[in-house]
């Protein structure tokens, strides 16, 4: 018997193909592609693409308690807030907020940009994402608070 045999044998599911979810930000054209939820990973981490549209604003200064986050510029440029300081993202530029760490993103020029963003553990935000679309603003704080969001003072926004 081969190796790849017997992974074959072993493996506890028939392969699949993944499916990529998108989900619409509102009516700004921004949206956020599911890649991995933990459903898929045993809840290691969610792996999301957020394509920002060209006016695409971003999180305020915020922390998370449960889970951290690491984001990766694939295109365009994206301002990253650590804390502390501002700095730009380039493509090919990773930030990582700990959990607990505040941060915040922010998308200044006209262009559009994509960003990586994995979190670990994984978490489901996809209810999340798709909420934040539709709710009103009564209800923004509730749905924050729901999916551990915590945000700060805005740290020279």
């Amino acid at each position: 018997m081969t190796d790849t045999e017997s992974t074959a044998r072993c493996s506890k599911e028939p392969e699949r193909a993944q499916q990529t979810r998108t989900i619409r930000l509102g009516a700004s054209g921004s949206t956020i592609e599911v890649l991995a939820g933990p459903a898929e990973t045993s809840g290691i981490v969610s792996i999301y693409r957020w394509r920002m549209s060209p006016s695409s604003r971003g999180p305020a200064p915020h922390f998370h308690a449960t889970f951290s986050e690491t984001f990766i510029v694939e295109e365009g440029e994206v301002d990253y807030f650590d804390g502390q300081v501002w700095r730009t993202l380039l493509p090919g530029d990773t930030a990582h907020a700990a959990v607990g760490d505040v941060h915040a993103l922010r998308k200044e020029r006209a262009g559009p940009a994509t960003l990586l963003m994995a979190l670990s553990p994984g978490v489901p935000r996809e209810e999340y994402f798709a909420q934040l679309a539709t709710v009103n603003e009564r209800d923004l704080n509730r749905l924050h608070e729901a999916h551990d969001n915590h945000f700060v003072d805005d740290c020279g926004r």
